[in-house]
């Protein structure tokens, strides 16, 4: 980082002018966020015969009604829509379910449910999260639509959560990003051979939905009959029955939770004579920071071999409740110090996490008797390379995770460039990352780090970082 010279009011001038540009930037990002991220959609059949039994079908009442008390109690709008529009059938009709009875005496709601909307009338960009009910009718005409297949990958590709249960994830047999179907490679469960061996239907069916997604290379999941099951996976999350319902809307739910998350990393290059007072001011942060309720976590350190770079690590669960700490009192003396004591403005990241760690887990901390290491790792790929890389550390990092010797470990992709990437890895100590480096899931990293970014070697974008605040240990 250059230092550019100026005197002290241009300076003074200049760094306002930043802090406004960004604080405008980031406003203008959340008010775009916010508008989107309060409506999800349900996706139901129109179709109402089970193939040549003479038997009614439909969407499946308690797979809509179930996710839908979760969300609708958490403050989201839901709509309907279905492949034809109009009134949906329903199966399972059961009003002595409290959840059922609850939706089905919501006018607003049962309003919407005999008046679906047609996917003509649907703007993806309005909804955070699509979620295919199940219900037989589904394997009929939810598959095959091509005009809901689209929506479905328009909102994942815009970062949003799908979900699906029982049948409904025929929904997503067809839906592909980037000529690969979605459910390749990802762990999914759905409504199972046997439970449909079980209900007497396997011949009926148009297809058996677990043999149609392990065809379609998804990593198929399952329990007993009539068992709760529910799988999470890069922002897909299925259920197995109607068991699992209400399951699936506290596993959506969580998900689009962690999307509004907001994650941020300064930098801040402190000259000699203000780094102590620096310190403490970053200290008094991250401990007023760790008292809140609405904070996730938030750590400072200083930079092995650059002692006076200084990072801020934080995270909130949105970005008002970071908005309200920064009227806090230590808030305001380190803005304050911030624009008395910098040459140059902080380096601002703002980063999403790639399936993202818990409260708890961000939390965890060393023990007392570790030398602990904390690294980050910043990656900027080859433009047509992200997505090879997010594949490579989604299948490395649970692994990863796993490890005797790793206290934290996080992906992120930087906001506003899709090729560059940061990881943040604490270990216990040198000796845990050295078993890290020689570990055999890292080798697909470690080549992918030696050809695929567009300034190697990969190892300068490495920053060992030294632990000031708050220093806890088990």
């Amino acid at each position: 980082m250059k230092t550019i010279p100026y005197n002290s009011i241009t300076q003074k001038v200049l760094i306002v002018a930043l802090c406004m540009f960004m604080t405008v930037t980031a406003n203008v990002k959340a008010k775009n966020s916010e508008s989107m991220k309060k409506k999800i959609l349900f996706v139901v059949t129109n179709h109402e015969k089970k193939g040549n039994t003479g038997e009614k079908t439909g969407f499946y009442l308690s797979e809509v009604t179930h996710p839908w008390d979760v969300l609708t109690s958490a403050g989201y709008e839901i709509d309907f829509v279905s492949p034809k529009g109009g009134k949906a059938p329903v199966e399972g009709f059961n009003l002595s379910d409290s959840t059922n009875k609850k939706f089905w005496l919501d006018s607003k709601y049962r309003e919407k449910i005999e008046n679906t909307l047609n996917p003509q009338s649907i703007n993806p960009e309005d909804y955070a999260a699509i979620h295919f009910a199940g219900g037989h009718g589904a394997m009929w005409d939810l598959s095959n639509n091509k005009q809901l297949t689209a929506i479905a990958s328009k909102i994942y590709e815009n970062n949003g959560i799908i979900s699906a249960v029982s049948h409904g994830p025929a929904g997503l047999l067809n839906i592909k990003l980037d000529g690969k179907y979605l459910v390749d490679g990802k762990k999914i469960n759905a409504f199972t051979n046997e439970e449909e061996t079980a209900v007497k239907l396997d011949k009926a069916a148009p297809f058996l939905l677990e043999s149609k997604l392990i065809e379609r290379g998804a990593i198929f999941e399952k329990s007993g009959l009539w068992q709760t099951h529910v799988t999470v996976d890069q922002r897909l999350v299925t259920g197995q029955n109607p068991q699992s319902a209400k399951a699936v809307g506290k596993a959506l739910l969580q998900q689009l939770k962690a999307s509004e998350i907001i994650s941020k990393l300064t930098m801040y290059e402190v000259p000699e004579n203000a780094l102590e007072p620096f310190r403490k001011a970053l200290k008094d942060y991250v401990t007023a920071s760790l008292s809140s309720k609405e904070n996730i976590m938030a750590e400072a350190f200083y930079e092995q071999d650059k002692p006076n770079i200084l990072w801020l690590i934080e995270r909130w669960n949105g970005k008002k409740q970071l908005e309200d700490f920064g009227k806090k009192t230590q808030a305001k003396a380190l803005q304050t110090l911030t624009e008395k004591s910098l040459k140059t403005a902080p380096k601002i990241y703002y980063v999403k996490d790639l399936e993202p760690l818990t409260k708890e887990q961000w939390r965890k901390t060393s023990k007392k008797e570790d030398n602990q290491l904390v690294i980050m790792l910043f990656v900027d790929g080859k433009k047509g390379t992200e997505q090879h890389f997010k594949d490579t550390y989604h299948i490395a990092m649970p692994q990863f995770r796993s490890e005797p010797g790793v206290v934290t470990y996080q992906l992120s992709e930087i906001e506003g460039d899709e090729t560059q990437f940061v990881t943040y890895e604490k270990f216990r100590s040198n000796n845990a990352f050295q078993y890290h480096l020689n570990f055999p899931p890292i080798k697909p990293v470690i080549e992918y780090l030696e050809t695929s970014i567009k300034k190697p070697p990969f190892q300068n974008g490495l920053h060992n970082l030294i632990e000031f605040a708050p220093m806890t240990r088990e």
